[in-house]
């Protein structure tokens, strides 16, 4: 194919169809019309003569030349945008971008309201989309489909073998682990080991093949507890506590957000889990992009706020 003749416009819908292998899909997320993408798409089977995109049952499948050029095409534009934001300026009080976070609700509920007045006190149209965490989160932090992770500093936490050395990280904050119990527990005001492993437990679960950081401890160290209840989420974990004899493992600053609304009780874990360290993690193509060391740099601050506080009051 001769690139004099090719329409490098079309590069962008390829990268939308290709991704979304839907044409609706793809059309809302370049916010255009779909009688519009559907013509793009007419104009790449024509440059590329193939179909690009074909029917298979209900659903739309790449061709096999299609699948070919989807990272291609994507690395490609990743490198144009680079060169483009290079050399632009960044102002947070004029600034109109929109970052995308991915992130655990413990995360977003305990550290990112913090980011939000920071947000909301030096900026008037900076934009932030908070997606939750799942394991898919780095493939899109690689994508470019998001600009920022936040989770426990290892990545290999959430797949031994997958090695991701084109993403930075820097530490942010630890927190620890405590139980949370029903204001009546039969346990009474404390917890022996005993007791952990008589009662059953409420865990969080985001998905089969994933763990919380909670259930890997527990398994390394050989201790089997009773898993009655599964619950999509670490903030619903103390919900479900009272009026029951349910145990629940929440990280201590999420832990302390919520008991005061609710008849339970904090008491200290008796069998040592944590600490989970917080992590900010980017990809490397983003180091010199002004937006983003600047965003970058507000939660670092924010962040070493949160570690220089960490003495954090005993449960009682």
């Amino acid at each position: 194919m001769n690139i004099n003749h090719f329409d490098l416009n079309l590069l962008v819908a390829l990268d939308a169809l290709l991704t979304e292998r839907n044409v609706t899909r793809a059309a809302e997320k370049l916010c255009v019309t779909q009688p519009a993408l559907s013509g793009s798409l007419q104009r790449l089977r024509q440059q590329f003569e193939d179909p690009i995109l074909v029917r298979i049952g209900r659903n739309m499948e790449l061709t096999p030349k299609a699948t070919a050029l989807v990272e291609p095409v994507r690395e490609a534009l990743r490198r144009v945008r680079g060169v483009l934001d290079t050399h632009q300026s960044f102002e947070p009080v004029s600034s109109q971008r929109t970052f995308r976070l991915s992130m655990s609700d413990y995360c977003y509920n305990v550290f990112w309201p913090h980011m939000t007045r920071e947000l909301m006190a030096k900026t008037r149209n900076i934009t932030s989309v908070i997606e939750p965490f799942s394991i898919p989160s780095f493939e899109q932090l690689e994508g470019g489909d998001i600009d920022f992770v936040i989770t426990h500093r290892d990545p290999g936490f959430f797949d031994p073998h997958d090695v991701r050395p084109e993403l930075n990280a820097e530490y942010l904050f630890a927190d620890d682990f405590v139980c949370a119990v029903a204001e009546n527990h039969p346990a009474g005001k404390s917890l022996s080991i005993d007791d952990y492993l008589r009662y059953p437990h409420v865990l969080a679960y985001f998905g089969a093949h994933s763990y919380t950081l909670e259930e890997d401890l527990l398994q390394k160290k050989g201790v089997r507890i009773d898993r009655r209840l599964f619950v999509p989420s670490l903030t619903a974990l103390v919900y479900h506590v009272p009026g029951t004899d349910l145990i629940a493992t929440v990280p201590r600053r999420l832990a302390q957000l919520i008991a005061p609304s609710l008849p339970v009780r904090l008491l200290e874990s008796p069998v040592e889990v944590g600490p989970v360290e917080e992590t900010l993690f980017w990809h490397r193509r983003n180091d010199s992009d002004p937006g983003h060391c600047w965003l970058r740099n507000q939660i670092a601050r924010i962040g070493k706020s949160f570690e220089n506080a960490r003495e954090l009051s005993e449960v009682r």
